[in-house]
Parts: structure tokens; C-alpha cells; sequence
């Protein structure tokens, strides 16, 4: 979900200007109506599987009036249950409940509703409920939606009713079970409205029934997994602008089906987007797996908001940009597809969809336009010194939807993981399996880290995936790093020396990085792993060293005091200088002499990937029968400094 940084603001911009613009940089708004909930509204609930519900409900553009039945079918349990426990709007009236088509008794408490069974089910037993309802929920406002809404869009004149679930909001419009480990298993989701206007949901259009004058009943099937809260409808005075898009390298494609103000003037203004969201589609396919709905739809209906919400298959959002259809379009594998497990886990649906926008500027703008957005989140990180993506307060929507942590950390940590992994072919197989693995289901954090040992292995680049995610999921701030150097013939030193923005939640970062060597004869870049709050590199250059940089592709969340040259930088070259390689080239190994104390060793290709680590007080044979011709680096670490040795494979 995202929404316009401007209502965030307050509305500093016209509304006009609001709706008619694209948003250069948007998040989701604070809402000013949380709901103070962390789990299910009553224990009752996690009696029961739901594994389907159909929707059957008459609405119009005029108002947020909403009438029908909800039918569910679940499965019990608990060893036994005696009574159905749903929860519904208590704005709304309850004409009867019946289960498995007995009239039952019905008591409320706010919003919990708890029917009555005619017998206590015991656990395996199947049973339907099927509740008659109705009435006027409140309606959100331009600044801010609730479940239900009905609001006219002030830059296009048109009408819309739309609801807006996440993440604790379905009860407002429709009785439920608001819990994310529950999964529906399908769903029909019936609406009826009067004839001048269109209704959008998710899954498939069956069919448009006329069912009286002047009305027609859209009828929307989803058979895909769908959690409560992305089950969605839009009714406005609509026209479709619908096409199929395609795949690359099959025959296969999918419905991409837009439901747009019927004003003459909208459609003309965003159809290049619109249009372009199959290239998109096929994009992130190539880079998730198939687009996971492939064989229904995907689509947006558009309502007055001021960003957009992932509904599953049908977005529902105000006005179309590049980055947030993006944005919406990778939450249909993150967040719908995978939708995480605990509110707590917020980072799986909206750190990745925030990643997809990085990713979707780099590929269709250029790699500068994808930098200058990585950047701005990085910034927006650093405006506070602490922090988690983890989230400590899930009462709070506003803290589960906190646009630096939830969407912008999020994205930098993914960036950071891809950096770690350093092989995006590895990096987007992990994610290939994530989403093959967890597919219509909810994921953690720890599911995503497990999944990343699944593929690399639980240490990349001597970086052991349970201290990267232990201190950048789990923990708060990042680095700060004041960084010197020197050069005395073809020796170079450089100097890291690292504090942290929140110190009592993470004293040190370990983590590899970049450094810049730069040259009137050119520049080199070389990696390193910062595991020391003080640490040294050595690197033999035979080029005259200008300056030195740090990060220089923006990959790390850091801030950095001072990079300057220090000329008594050079008191480890003893140090340096008695270690022995050889022979070099090697066919079978090398033997490495006159190692320092309690050294530390790691080989890797050019790449920077690690192929080998060891440890030794004066000598050890680093194996290279198996690795493939052609140069690696030795990186040997002691006493605070680390020394980079060019070995050759032949």
C-alpha cells in the first residue's frame, strides 16, 4: 500500500494538483483512525478454517450504504466448538445468521459477534454461515480511507465507493475473521449496482447479470488463496480498458483489466502507463517467476486516494505513475502471493514492493533514475538515528506502516542482501524460491532467512546470514564511519573506524563494502568486510593514489563523517610485508607463510564471492585443485589490519 506523501503533509498541495499529478515520492499515510488490535478480535476465531466466502452485496457511488449476505465455509479446529465467532461493524444491522441453514442465536459485544450452534461441532467438521447484513458504514476521507468510502475525486468529478481493509478494516464492510494466518482458500465476490456503473474485485468477471431494472450483479471469482484484508470492491461510473499481455519466451498470457473514470480526459492522460503495466508484469516474471494470478487477471480500479492498495489481482489506486504502479504490481507476489505472517513482518510486503520500485526505475529509466531512488530511501532512513523494520507496536498503524522503516529500510535491507549475496542470478533465485515455496501462504522474516540459507548456504561472503539479519531486521540504525588513508610507494592503507547511530541495539555492523581507490591512471574498486570497530586494509597499487571513496555504487545504509588522507598511515607495513605465498600460480594449493598470530584467511574469486576460509597462527595450505583457472584475492586479517594478496589458478 502506498499514499500520497502529500496527504502526509496535510494537504500542502491543491487537491486539484494532488490527483491531476503524478507524486514524485509517496508512502503511506499515517492514519488517524487505528485500531488498537494485535491479533484476532476474539479467541473464538482460531476455532475454525475458513476455506471459503462468498460476497453477495448491492452498493452504489452515492453513499457507503451497503446490503447482502456473506456466506462462509470453514472447517473446526479446536477439539470442539459450540459457537460461530465473526466479526462485524456494529454500525451495521444483522438480520439473521444461519449455519448450515438453521436460524441461529446472535449476540454482539462492539464488534465481536458470537452465533450460537445448534450443536457443538467437533474438529474436522465442515459447517456454512451465512450472514444477512446491512447498513451505512462511515466513510473515509480524501485524507484518509477507511473500509468502506465513497468520495468524489476532486481533479476528475467521478463518484467512487471503494473499501480499503488493511490492515485491521474488513469488518467495517463485510463480517469476517480478521487473521492472517487464515487464508481463504477461494472466493465469489458478488456486487450489485445500478446499471450506469461498474464493479471491480478480484479474481475472474463470470458474468454481468442484469438482476432488476436499472441494476446489474458483477460476479467475480477467485480461486487463489486470498487473505481477508485484500478482498476488495470499487463502483463508479467506470469504463473498461481492458488488453492481454504477454510473456516472453511462451505462448501463455494474461487479462490486464482496468476499470477507469468514464471522463474523457482520463484515459487519455494515463493510457502510457496503463499500458505499460504488462511490460511491467513480464519484467518482474522474469525476476519473481510468473506472475502468480497469470491465469485470472491483473488490474487497477480507480478511486479517489492518493496513492494505491494491492487488492488481490485488481489494485485499487488514484491516479497512475511508473513507481506506484510498480509498487502495487510487485506486492501481488509480496503481500498477496506471500503475505506476511505477523504485522510484526510488515517488511515482507512492503520493504520488497518498495525494492520493485528500485528495480522496475533501473530497468525501464536507467540505473542513475533507480540510484537517485535508493538514495532518497537511504535518506529518509538516516532522518532518525533508530529504528527496526521488525515491528515493536502492531496496535499502532502507524508504526506498522512507517514509511522510513517498513518501506524504506525495507528496501535498503533487500538492496543490502542482494549486496551480501553479491550474484544476483543467486539473489533472484532466492526469491524465485521464496515464492515457489510459500505460494499462497504468509512468510516472516525468518521464513525469508531460511530461504536464503536454502540457496547460498549460512555464510555469503564470510557474512553469516543470522548476524545480517539479526542486525538489520531485528536490530535498529546503521553504521557511521570515518574513513583515512595512505599510499607510500605501491602501498596503500586504508582506515575504517565505525560507530553506530543506536549503539545499545547494535554496537557493531559487520558487513562487506566497496572501497574506491582513485588515480589520474584510472580507479579500482575493492571489497572488503568491516567486521572491527577500528580495522585496517592493506592493498599493493601501483598507481598514484588522488582519493579514496567508500560505497561508491550506493549499495550500504551508512553515514559517513570524513574520508581524508592520513600520512602516518603506515605503521603495519612490516606487518604486510612478511607474509609469503607460493608457489604462484598454483595448481593444487598455496602455501601461505609467516602469518601472524591468530590470523584469519578467505579466498575469493573476482567477483568478490568466497570460495574458501581458514584461520592459522603461522602457516596453512589454501586448497585450488578445484577451482577454476585465472586470478583470486587473498584477504588475511590480523591485529586489526587486512592485507589483499593476487593469487593466480592455473
Amino acid at each position: 500500500m502506498r499514499l500520497s506523501v502529500a496527504l502526509l503533509l496535510g494537504g500542502c498541495l491543491s487537491l486539484s494538483t494532488l490527483f491531476a499529478q503524478e507524486s514524485a515520492r509517496t508512502c503511506h499515510y499515517v492514519k488517524s483512525h487505528m485500531a488498537d488490535k494485535t491479533t484476532v478480535a476474539d479467541v473464538g476465531e482460531d476455532n475454525y478454517d475458513v476455506k471459503y466466502v462468498k460476497l453477495d452485496v448491492s452498493v452504489t457511488n452515492t453513499s457507503t450504504h451497503i446490503a447482502g449476505n456473506v456466506t462462509t465455509t470453514a472447517t473446526v479446529t479446536a477439539p470442539s466448538m459450540s459457537s460461530y465467532v465473526f466479526e462485524l461493524n456494529n454500525l451495521l444491522t444483522i438480520d439473521s445468521v444461519l449455519i448450515d441453514g438453521v436460524h441461529v442465536t446472535l449476540t454482539s459485544a462492539g464488534a465481536v459477534r458470537t452465533a450460537t450452534l445448534p450443536a457443538a461441532l467437533t474438529a474436522g467438521t465442515s459447517f456454512t454461515a451465512k450472514v444477512f447484513y446491512g447498513g451505512t458504514p462511515t466513510s473515509g476521507t480524501l485524507f484518509g480511507s477507511l473500509g468502506m468510502n465513497c468520495i468524489a475525486s476532486p481533479s476528475w468529478g467521478n463518484r467512487a465507493t471503494y473499501t480499503l481493509s488493511e490492515s485491521y478494516h474488513a469488518y467495517e464492510w463485510w463480517p469476517c475473521k480478521q487473521s492472517l494466518r487464515d487464508k481463504i482458500d477461494s472466493a465469489d465476490i458478488w456486487i450489485t449496482v445500478p446499471d450506469t456503473l461498474k464493479a471491480g474485485s478480484n479474481g475472474v468477471l463470470v458474468a454481468v447479470t442484469p438482476v432488476a431494472p436499472g441494476y446489474n450483479r458483477y460476479e467475480w471469482k477467485e480461486r487463489k488463496p486470498i487473505d481477508y484484508y485484500l478482498i476488495s470492491l470499487a463502483a463508479a461510473n467506470y469504463i473498461d480498458h481492458s488488453y492481454y499481455m504477454h510473456y516472453t519466451g511462451s505462448t501463455d498470457s494474461t487479462l490486464v483489466q482496468n476499470y477507469i473514470y468514464n471522463n474523457p480526459l482520463t484515459l487519455t492522460r494515463f493510457q502510457p502507463i496503463i499500458d505499460s503495466t504488462g511490460l511491467m508484469m513480464d519484467f518482474f516474471s522474469q525476476l519473481y517467476g510468473r506472475y502468480p494470478f497469470w491465469q485470472e487477471k491483473y488490474g487497477h480500479c480507480m478511486g479517489p486516494l492518493g496513492g494505491g492498495m494491492e487488492h488481490q489481482t485488481m489494485t485499487t489506486l488514484g491516479s497512475f505513475s511508473g513507481s506506484l504502479v510498480a509498487h502495487e504490481l510487485g506486492h501481488q507476489w509480496f503481500g498477496d502471493n506471500v503475505t506476511c505472517g505477523t504485522w510484526k513482518d510488515i517488511f515482507m510486503n512492503e520493504g520488497f514492493a518498495s525494492y520493485s520500485e528500485y528495480l522496475f526505475a533501473d530497468h525501464f529509466y536507467g540505473h542513475p533514475s533507480a540510484t537517485t531512488i535508493i538514495q532518497d530511501q537511504q535518506t529518509n532512513v538516516k532522518s532518525q538515528p533508530n529504528g527496526a523494520i521488525y515491528v515493536d507496536d502492531t496496535t499502532n498503524e502507524g508504526r506498522i506502516f512507517d514509511s522510513r522503516l517498513s518501506y524504506d529500510k525495507g528496501s535498503c535491507v533487500l538492496h543490502m542482501l542482494r549486496f551480501v549475496i553479491n550474484n544476483d542470478t543467486t539473489f533472484f533465485h532466492v526469491l524465485q524460491a521464496y515464492q515457489a515455496n510459500m505460494a499462497g501462504s504468509t512468510a516472516t522474516i525468518a521464513d525469508l532467512k531460511n530461504e536464503t540459507e536454502a540457496i547460498t548456504g549460512t555464510t555469503v561472503l564470510s557474512m553469516n546470514l543470522d548476524t545480517f539479519f539479526n542486525q538489520w531486521a531485528y536490530g535498529e540504525g546503521y553504521p557511521i564511519y570515518t574513513m583515512t588513508w595512505n599510499q607510500a610507494g605501491t602501498d596503500v592503507w586504508v582506515k575504517l573506524v565505525q560507530t553506530t547511530s543506536a549503539p545499545s541495539s547494535v554496537p557493531l555492523f559487520y558487513t562487506p563494502a566497496e572501497l574506491k581507490l582513485h588515480s589520474a591512471a584510472g580507479d579500482t574498486v575493492i571489497r572488503v568486510f568491516n567486521n572491527q570497530a577500528t580495522q585496517i586494509y592493506h592493498f599493493a597499487w601501483n598507481r598514484t593514489m588522488i582519493s579514496a571513496a567508500f560505497d561508491p555504487s550506493y549499495w550500504l545504509l551508512y553515514d559517513m563523517n570524513s574520508i581524508t588522507r592520513d600520512n602516518t598511515l603506515d605503521i603495519h607495513n612490516a606487518v604486510a610485508a612478511q607474509v609469503d605465498i607460493y608457489p604462484n600460480p598454483a595448481t593444487t594449493s598455496w602455501h601461505v607463510a609467516n602469518l601472524p598470530a591468530g590470523s584469519r584467511l578467505s579466498l575469493c574469486d573476482i567477483s568478490g564471492r568466497c570460495v574458501w576460509q581458514g584461520s592459522a597462527d603461522k602457516n596453512v595450505d589454501v586448497p585450488a585443485i578445484t577451482l577454476a583457472q585465472g586470478l583470486y584475492v587473498l584477504h588475511v586479517e590480523a591485529d586489526g589490519l587486512v592485507s589483499n594478496y593476487k593469487v593466480v589458478k592455473q
